[in-house]
């Protein structure tokens, strides 16, 4: 696997990580950035009219190290053997094949609620 990057603006202000696209997508109520379930993670990003968030993808070991903890560590299902990350308007905006129904899953991000820049280590 390689490491992926994208630079995004989703116009709602946040973009999902799952394992399908039929998911129900939680909801961020508290407005603590990031929320998830067993199906889809929610993550804010920088407003729109703000600038771009860059988004890296990889598998953690391909990763640059980070000293810090991650916002988030937990397992995501991935029935497609496929981590899909996306937003309201934009079905794919990056994806990575996986080889189980049930993925590590690794968030830094630089800000808790609005970052412009997201890392995502799988496995």
């Amino acid at each position: 696997m390689t490491i992926k990057f994208a630079d995004v603006a989703p116009e709602y202000v946040s973009f999902y990580i799952a394992g399908a696209l039929d998911v129900r997508i939680p909801l961020d109520h508290d407005l603590t950035g990031l929320i998830a379930s067993d199906e889809c993670i929610n993550v804010m990003c920088l407003y729109w009219n703000e600038g771009d968030t860059k988004i890296t993808l990889g598998p953690v070991e391909e990763l640059p190290y980070r000293s810090e903890a991650p916002r988030f560590d937990g397992m995501l299902q991935t029935p497609e053997h496929k981590v899909i990350l996306f937003d309201v308007n934009t079905p794919e905006i990056l994806s990575m094949d996986v080889s189980e129904t049930k993925t590590r899953v690794r968030i830094w991000t630089n800000h808790p609620t609005q970052p412009d820049d997201v890392v995502i280590g799988l496995g």
